[in-house]
């Protein structure tokens, strides 16, 4: 899944629906790990979490850009997230897209990620925020076959 959309076509960002319960935070706790992450496009410097960090095989300190952010995502899918950033630097943008972590241990874990891009100026600022969605499981790069 791979979707971008301008800012000026969506309605209701962030709004609650009516009638619509606050989800359970402990509820989503247990299935997955939901971090912040935020972008300053006049830099090109990405600002992450520990898990995101971990999940994404970087160091604790230090900066970085978008290709070493993107670098252990599943090859098929690296190309078509790197078009969503680059579309959301370029004007105000709402995004999402999933894709596969590949850790160098063989092991696999989904990620989705949710974001927007905002506040640009004449000078090249601007911000990109969102969130990184992890589930609280790996895939194993041989896991045995679901019998029924």
């Amino acid at each position: 899944m791979f979707k971008i959309a301008r800012a000026d076509s969506i309605s209701g960002i962030g709004a609650q629906v009516q009638g619509l319960e606050v989800p359970d935070l402990d509820v989503i706790s247990h299935y997955c790990r939901i971090e912040a992450f935020e972008a300053n496009l006049a830099t090109g410097v990405f600002q992450l979490g520990p898990a995101a960090r971990y999940h994404h095989q970087l160091p604790d300190q230090g900066e970085f850009g978008l290709y070493n952010l993107v670098k252990c995502y599943d090859d098929e899918y690296r190309n078509h997230v790197l078009e969503l950033y680059e579309l959301a630097a370029m004007r105000p943008s709402s995004f999402c897209f999933s894709t596969t972590i590949m850790h160098t241990d063989g092991s696999q874990i989904p990620i989705m990620c949710i974001g927007e891009s905002s506040n640009f100026t004449e000078d090249g600022n601007g911000a990109i925020n969102g969130v990184f969605v992890f589930p609280k499981f790996k895939l194993l790069d041989k896991a045995p076959p679901i019998t029924q």
